[in-house]
């Protein structure tokens, strides 16, 4: 079974604003809209995707928690995921709401767009709530530079995964460009994980060796549908690295499917 397990989604008004802050030169061309972005999954070849909005600030999650197991829980190719922000008031009553009450199934958080640390003491109740659930969180580290992530970002996650052993953490973009920034920390925690999604024309360079050491804790992701290249080009883009056979099934999917099982 292959797994995106990056793509983004969020009710129509603010796709399209998504949309038109991403878009180069008219590169993107795929629909960002919900129905689109569903069927352009089984069209890529996938058999599911996780579906991730993200809250660019405080006061937007709930609503989009709550759309997001609405409208996305009902295409069964795609796993419906919740998103938060620090500045969120309540946000042990929002986390609990999203994964236990909703079921929603994995967590996207944008430091980036948010402006925030990952390592926010104030996101604590959030690791507690998604650790007792088995809910994996995918979380950009970066915040300084757009779509890249300094070696000092990616090891404030320490302090998270030190303290949250049972917490499946997984680093957007492998921490991009500091590869191996993250493969230190990857020996050090059992528990992060990465993925493989690219940042427009840049690749996720990490090597065969990583990728086969590491075999189960790196997953593809195609930032679709804001990545001009789509999902299908990019796993034959990975496939064509010829890595052992087992370590391209799991990251085709076979990580993705044991950290959310179908």
């Amino acid at each position: 079974m292959r797994v995106d397990a990056h793509v983004h989604v969020f009710p129509e008004r603010l796709a399209l604003a998504v949309r038109n802050a991403l878009q180069r030169d008219g590169r993107l061309t795929a629909s960002p809209l919900l129905p689109d972005v569903a069927a352009s999954v089984l069209a890529a070849g996938f058999d599911r995707a996780w579906a991730l909005p993200y809250a660019h600030r405080a006061g937007i999650a709930e609503s989009l928690n709550e759309w997001s197991a609405q409208e996305v829980a009902r295409y069964p190719q795609l796993v419906a995921g919740a998103t938060f922000h620090p500045d969120d008031e309540h946000l042990a009553k929002l986390a609990e709401r999203a994964l236990d009450e909703l079921g929603l199934r994995v967590v996207k958080l944008h430091c980036a767009v948010g402006n925030f640390s990952p390592a926010d003491p104030r996101l604590a109740p959030l690791w507690e709530t998604a650790s007792a659930l088995g809910a994996p969180v995918v979380t950009h580290a970066g915040r300084r530079s757009p779509g890249e992530t300094a070696g000092d970002e990616i090891d404030e996650l320490r302090t998270v995964l030190r303290a949250h052993p049972r917490l499946r953490l997984v680093l957007a973009h492998s921490g991009l460009p500091n590869f191996e920034v993250t493969i230190r920390l990857m020996r050090e925690f059992e528990n992060l994980y990465a993925d493989l999604t690219p940042v427009m024309d840049r690749r996720i360079e990490v090597g065969t060796e990583a990728l086969t050491e590491f075999a189960g804790r790196f997953l593809f992701g195609s930032d679709a549908p804001n990545h001009p290249d789509g999902a299908r080009k990019l796993a034959d883009e990975a496939e064509a690295l010829d890595l052992p056979p087992a370590a391209f099934a799991e990251a085709i999917g076979g990580a993705a499917n044991r950290l959310v099982p179908a």
